[in-house]
């Protein structure tokens, strides 16, 4: 009895399951690894619209659940610029079915791309943490984020375009 005791712990600490690593998800939801990105544009210093493009594969079979391109709405509701940092809200429709909208979504500049003709840096790298779903609907309804995006915003003159690449994990409906 022992010596089953001792290689179940050893298979559970030497093979752990995917589940003990991925996010819980509640009931009716599934496990869910999400790849994507991000296009927008500044159309001022705290709003940006564009594009968010989403796929997500079920994590227990490897099943594509979702992929699928809409519109987004980004709007920075506080910013330190001191730190290079700012919490943000965004608003993602796919159709009139499947939306969904952050809250404290915490971007954070990481470096330097470009400076404009003054000097001043205009470009930079960021990373963006989106943990909080506020709202959703169809398959973001009651769903959960662990959600990293990371790449450039620009608001250098002639190059107004920001690119983020998603990846992480979600709890969505069936």
């Amino acid at each position: 009895m022992l010596k089953r005791t001792v290689m179940t712990l050893i298979c559970v600490f030497l093979f752990p399951l995917q589940s003990i690593a991925a996010m819980q998800c509640d009931a009716g939801l599934h496990h869910v690894k999400i790849s994507g990105n991000v296009t927008t544009l500044n159309v001022s210093s705290t709003k940006q619209v564009g594009q968010i493009c989403i796929t997500m594969i079920r994590s227990a079979n490897g099943r594509e659940v979702f992929n699928d391109c809409g519109a987004l709405i980004g709007k920075v509701v506080s910013a330190d610029v001191q730190a290079g940092s700012s919490i943000l809200k965004h608003t993602a429709l796919f159709n009139m079915r499947d939306m969904l909208v952050t809250r404290n979504d915490h971007a954070q500049i990481t470096g330097i791309q470009d400076v404009d003709e003054a000097g001043t840096p205009c470009e930079f790298d960021v990373v963006e943490s989106i943990n909080e779903v506020e709202k959703g609907a169809g398959i973001f309804r009651d769903s959960k984020m662990n959600v990293s995006a990371s790449g450039t915003i620009s608001f250098c003159p002639g190059n107004n375009l920001n690119l983020l690449t998603l990846h992480g994990e979600a709890c969505v409906r069936k």
